[in-house]
């Protein structure tokens, strides 16, 4: 019995030095700063005007220690290539509809925006539901049911 409880001491100092080894959380380290690009313009109503108090909420939920910067259409990257700016690295978020880019992946008309469409949590039902899964996937209808 002796050996096993030695065995677990060892075994329990060996993971405390590891952890203290371990590098801080980037939440630690300061204030990370964010870059959002956008394809509107910063005074057009809605599409401009969102991505600021977008960015207003996340500093304020991180209690200031996330600052997002965002850089409207022309400032940064032009319009259409905000998807291309977030892929290379030049900035860490974008604002846009992501129709803009089905050519690059189709699956982004999924989560594109559809005026007076389904809420989020419609479209979340939705894709949960059977009739969102088929698409690509089996049907999660049992073949065997009966009528």
């Amino acid at each position: 019995m002796k050996t096993r409880r030695r065995e677990v001491l060892l075994g329990a100092t060996a993971a405390a030095t590891a952890a203290a080894n371990l590098p801080a959380p980037a939440i630690a380290q300061g204030i990370k700063e964010l870059k959002l690009v956008t394809a509107y313009p910063r005074d057009l109503p809605g599409s401009g005007t969102t991505p600021e108090r977008f960015a207003q909420s996340i500093s304020a939920m991180s209690d200031g220690r996330l600052k997002v910067t965002v850089y409207p259409d022309g400032s940064l990257v032009r319009a259409l290539e905000v998807f291309d700016a977030v892929s290379a690295g030049v900035a860490d978020m974008y604002f846009t509809d992501e129709k803009y880019f089905q050519d690059k992946s189709p699956a982004l008309n999924f989560f594109s925006a559809v005026p007076y469409g389904l809420a989020t949590d419609e479209f979340r039902a939705w894709i949960y539901s059977a009739a969102g899964r088929r698409f690509g996937t089996k049907s999660t209808r049992s073949s065997t049911s009966s009528r």
